[in-house]
């Protein structure tokens, strides 16, 4: 069976796209776009510290961190293309 044809994948693949349609609509009927954006990226730049003050503590903490720079990066770059749609 090939991927596309997995019931778990097309179910995760269909929760994906939910919440894509959900998260772009949340950001695109924010009043104040720009400030929403900024909000956004002080948020993920505080969780990003507080991961990299505690991946000091130990190998799972490291991991932890290492895992959540690039997921958060998505998430900015994800916000950055749903403000400039349009």
């Amino acid at each position: 069976m090939e991927l596309i044809e997995d019931p778990v994948f097309l179910s995760l693949f269909a929760q994906v796209q939910v919440m894509d349609a959900v998260l772009m609509a949340s950001v695109k009927a924010h009043p104040r776009p720009a400030e929403l954006l900024a909000h956004i990226e002080q948020n993920i730049a505080l969780v990003r510290s507080v991961s990299a003050t505690r991946a000091v503590e130990g190998p799972i903490a490291r991991l932890a961190d290492e895992k959540l720079s690039p997921q958060a990066e998505g998430w900015l770059e994800y916000a950055r293309r749903v403000l400039e749609r349009d």
